[in-house]
């Protein structure tokens, strides 16, 4: 799996907690609308998937901005979801299961090493 793709799994699960942040924010039923945490979790949610989408966007950048964003995506996911168990929210819960799931995918896509092609021209190896 690739780190692009790994890297959308990570945005499909932040974008769904931040839809399910956002209706338990405005909704009266969910017992956290309008409180600080659910606010929180909507501002983390957003964070977690920009920064998924940023290493989507730029998949072979290596350097020290893609190790950064990996490892600051995993102290948001790991927030957001402590943040999710406090606030009694399976679903966002769940959709951090997803991001983390995502993350790990990136971890092992990260430390792949790269495949080279060798090509031959005129019996020559060239790379």
């Amino acid at each position: 799996m690739s780190r692009a793709t790994s890297a959308g799994l990570i945005a499909l699960g932040a974008a769904a907690g931040l839809i399910i942040s956002l209706m338990a924010y405005t909704s009266r039923s969910s017992g956290i609308d309008g409180t600080g945490g659910a606010l929180l979790v909507i501002a983390s949610s957003t964070a977690i998937l920009l920064a998924a989408l940023a290493l989507s966007i730029w998949p072979a950048k290596r350097g020290w901005l893609p190790g950064t964003l990996v490892f600051l995506l995993f102290l948001g996911i790991l927030g957001t979801a402590f943040a999710a168990y406090l606030l009694d929210s399976t679903w966002l819960q769940l959709a951090m299961a997803v991001c983390l799931i995502g993350w790990l995918l990136t971890i092992i896509a990260r430390r792949a090493p790269v495949a080279r092609s060798t090509h031959t021209v005129k019996g020559k190896a060239s790379s």
